[in-house]
């Protein structure tokens, strides 16, 4: 059992909550340029897919090699192998699940004693280490699960800003569908595929969960749809920023559309998180017309009351209003194709 953790100075971490293929990398990423934010990625996949299948950071790097990320895990945890990284993933799997929901509601407002649950103490030390290594003054987090989110609100000294990511589900189930390169290993390893329904199935755990957990905390809660954040890049990032009381001096863009991307420490989230340099953030609709009729159809008639909620079109329109491009553009900067501009 780990020792708790004692409380320092406060830790502000803007959590990217939502559901899967929400875009919630490529925003990470735009976060984590800002002077004094620093973007892990998907940090609540540290243990399985960092450091026990030694997937790549965003650096380029395996986690377990990182410079990075082993000074962070000495500075919170000593001596190499002194956290069980399986032991993690196991505890995590009960702890962060859409089950953990109405357990955590009924928690809340709760006085949770330090040291008591060996998980969060491991959290604790972890995002503690994050903070005072990199010195940063903003963690940016995009696990994107609403409990591992209520989770880290636990933490002594924790301060965490929800950023609830909406994409149209149509969108997301097409993206499940295609086949796409895991670039994390270095071979030809392909991403996780889901079919359309499953995916419906959690994106409507994901955004419910969201909201029963932090709608009712004005102060802490921001949603966003993807599509607008696409459309008007600069004011999602400035609203983002302003909800945890920051005024960056500095945009990583070079025009309205236009976002110079530097490598992060991003342990887990899509391939887009290894691409650096200038990079188009262009709305699209191309899945609306590649879409099979069935597939839009199942979807929507899962989805339809949140399709409302979120002020999403309930028809579909026949023609895409853009089309994506990639490679180099014709002023020769960088475009971020579709299959990993959608994260």
């Amino acid at each position: 059992m780990l020792d708790p953790e004692p409380v320092q100075t406060t830790i502000r971490v803007v959590y990217i909550a939502g559901s899967g293929r929400s875009g919630s990398t490529i925003l990470d990423r735009i976060l984590g340029q800002l002077d004094g934010f620093f973007s892990v990625g998907e940090l609540v996949n540290l243990w399985e897919r960092g450091l026990v299948a030694a997937r790549r950071c965003g650096c380029g790097v395996p986690v377990p090699q990182c410079p990075l990320w082993s000074a962070v895990l000495a500075r919170g945890f000593g001596a190499p192998g002194s956290i069980d990284a399986g032991r993690m993933v196991a505890l995590g799997r009960r702890r962060v699940r859409p089950s953990s929901v109405p357990p955590l509601l009924a928690a809340r407002g709760r006085t949770i004693a330090p040291g008591g649950d060996e998980y969060r103490t491991a959290l604790a030390r972890l995002y503690r280490a994050v903070h005072d290594h990199t010195g940063c003054r903003v963690i940016v987090d995009s696990s994107k699960s609403p409990a591992y989110a209520e989770l880290l609100a636990t933490l002594p000294g924790a301060e965490v800003f929800a950023v609830h990511l909406v994409r149209d589900p149509r969108a997301a189930a097409h993206s499940w569908r295609r086949q796409k390169r895991l670039p994390d290993f270095g071979d030809d390893r392909l991403m996780l595929r889901q079919p359309p329904l499953v995916s419906a199935r959690r994106w409507i755990l994901g955004q419910t969960s969201t909201e029963l957990l932090w709608r009712r905390r004005p102060d802490r809660y921001l949603r966003l749809r993807y599509e607008d954040v696409l459309e008007d890049p600069r004011s999602a990032v400035v609203r983002i920023a302003a909800l945890v009381n920051q005024s960056p001096q500095r945009l990583p863009f070079t025009s309205d559309r236009i976002v110079r991307l530097e490598a992060t420490h991003s342990v887990s989230g899509n391939p887009n998180r290894f691409r650096t340099g200038e990079v188009e953030l262009a709305p699209d609709d191309e899945w609306m017309g590649a879409m099979r009729g069935v597939d839009w159809a199942l979807v929507t008639a899962a989805t339809w009351p949140w399709l409302l909620r979120y002020d999403y079109p309930l028809r579909r329109r026949r023609q895409p209003r853009w089309r994506l491009r990639s490679g180099v553009n014709g002023s020769g900067r960088r475009v971020l194709p579709e299959s990993t501009r959608r994260r």
